[in-house]
């Protein structure tokens, strides 16, 4: 019975016990944000996803100070995740640009074929 109770009581510890700090999903977040921040077109065509990366990094950080390693390594995830949408919208956002950019030249070397006399 003793050895029942000293077995039930090591398997709460173990199942109770905190999870290790997510020092590598810290790191990860860490440089993807970095990259994203260091790139001027995300700077410029995605600043809300990247802000929100930015605050997620923040949160993380925050929730690791607090040793509170789920919350952190779900941030840490989250900051990462939102850094790389914000590179993906960004080249997104500027290769549409582009494209209205190489549309609105080809409609003016249209207009500008018609205005020309037949001949």
């Amino acid at each position: 019975m003793k050895i029942l109770l000293l077995a039930g009581a090591a398997v709460l510890a173990v199942g109770c016990a905190s999870s290790p700090p997510p020092n590598d999903s810290m790191a990860v977040a860490r440089k993807g944000v970095d990259r994203a921040a260091g790139t001027p077109e995300t700077v410029q065509w995605s600043p809300t996803e990247l802000d929100t990366a930015r605050a997620k990094l923040a949160m993380a950080e925050s929730a690791m100070s607090r040793k509170d390693y789920d919350l952190a390594r779900r941030l840490a995830d989250e900051a990462e995740a939102d850094a790389r949408l914000a590179e993906a919208r960004a080249g997104a956002r500027k290769n549409d640009a582009a494209f209205r950019d190489v549309n609105n030249a080809l409609r003016g070397l249209r207009d500008e074929i018609a205005r020309r006399p037949a001949g």
